[in-house]
């Protein structure tokens, strides 16, 4: 064995110089109690504290939080997406969509007027074509996250909450195709014509394949196991996983993949099941964890080439939203009250938006500049004030169980 060099092996040098997990552990601790402020004081969502911790540890640790930190949580926001797209896919039933065909025309109707508006204004204020296309694209997804974590959070139960749950899906659905038809454009744009007809085209056949691939061998799997047998949900949770590395793999959509995979898999399961909330107290930290990192990248820069597009995709998107919703929602059996709350609940943005723009970037860096600082920013406005609306229409629409996760 070779001797020791000295002390120095044995006690900490100085001055101290904490890794990023020390940073990253500090910001879930401040996230968790910023959490619970929000929750027991402002009776205001937990989410709200965790975007509003992200957001300050990406302002005040600029020197500390680089882009090494920031790649590194990318695989945890794709993990926590992963099991949140799953899930909603599980929860979206044909069946109901085939008896209430005016819920999936006023989703449809809702997302093509969001895309339109932010796109049209977008371009009337500057932004390029191409930039306020994606842009309106992204605008048009609602976050399966966040909507999923405040379900749970104020034990929210009812019709508006059911069809939020179903054009949540829906939303994450176009946004995803909205983008990778996009893409084929920008591919177009910079001359591979190939290219622009050939990837979108793979996209959304290999995605699908996949997902039917992954819903039919889920089934299969899952229905030898008990349905009360809690640690049978580990199964599961490690085929979510598994598909997330092979839509990597693959170069695929991982939003279509794992949204249409929980579609295929629901509706090959004839044994009713409790479905556990975002597969239980782990998929919980990853939504957390994922909520602070989205505030990490955002740099006073972001702002002052984006700011003005960021707040005007922000407000014309629940604009449409909600005069998309208001205008047809009745025809689906809702009352203007519960129309004007599911318009209003449709508000939250969170990653997979980020995740959306995040790949355009990937593959054409200079258009990925502008589009980045738009939907960062965007980000920024929506995780602190999306929830703080969603839960006041969910509560306005009287479908919060007790204090709702109040005080």
């Amino acid at each position: 064995m070779s001797p020791m060099n000295g002390l120095s092996q044995l006690f900490p040098t100085w001055p101290l110089a904490p890794s990023g997990l020390f940073w990253v552990g500090l910001a879930l601790v401040g996230a968790g109690l910023a959490g619970e402020v929000c929750r027991m004081y402002l009776r205001l969502p937990r989410i709200v504290g965790y975007a509003a911790t992200g957001l300050l540890a990406g302002t005040l640790g600029r020197p500390i939080v680089d882009q090494t930190m920031i790649a590194q949580t990318r695989i945890l926001i794709d993990m926590a997406l992963a099991l949140a797209l799953f899930e909603l896919g599980h929860r979206l039933s044909l069946v109901w969509l085939r008896a209430n065909r005016w819920l999936l025309f006023t989703s449809a109707s809702e997302s093509l007027l969001t895309w339109g508006l932010v796109t049209a204004v977008l371009q009337w204020i500057g932004v390029s074509p191409t930039v306020a296309i994606l842009a309106g694209g992204i605008a048009v997804s609602t976050s399966p996250s966040i909507v999923l974590q405040l379900k749970n959070e104020l034990r929210a139960e009812g019709q508006v909450t059911e069809r939020l749950m179903a054009m949540t899906a829906l939303n994450s659905m176009y946004a995803a195709v909205i983008v990778q038809l996009a893409t084929g454009w920008l591919h177009s744009e910079y001359g591979n014509l190939g290219a622009a007809l050939l990837h979108p085209l793979y996209l959304l056949v290999g995605s699908c394949l996949l997902a039917w691939l992954v819903g039919k061998l889920s089934q299969a799997v899952y229905a030898r196991m008990p349905a009360d047998d809690q640690y049978s949900f580990l199964v599961l949770v490690g085929i979510v996983l598994f598909t997330l590395a092979l839509t990597r793999l693959l170069k695929l959509s991982m939003p279509l993949t794992l949204l249409l995979a929980g579609v295929v898999f629901k509706h090959q399961d004839n044994q009713p099941r409790v479905w556990p909330a975002h597969f239980g107290s782990a998929g919980t930290l990853l939504i957390i964890v994922m909520v602070v990192s989205l505030g990490l990248p955002v740099t006073v820069r972001d702002w002052s080439i984006a700011g003005v597009a960021a707040i005007v995709l922000v407000l014309l998107r629940h604009l449409a939203k909600l005069g998309g919703v208001v205008s047809l929602g009745s025809f689906s059996g809702l009352s203007l009250r519960q129309c004007v709350a599911l318009g209003v609940a449709l508000g939250p943005m969170s990653g997979l938006a980020y995740l959306l723009m995040s790949d355009v970037a990937r593959l054409y860096p200079e258009t990925g500049e502008m589009l980045n600082a738009i939907v960062l920013c965007a980000l920024a406005i929506e995780q602190i004030a999306a929830p703080v609306l969603a839960a006041w229409a969910l509560r306005y629409a009287g479908e919060v169980r007790g204090n709702g996760g109040g005080r």
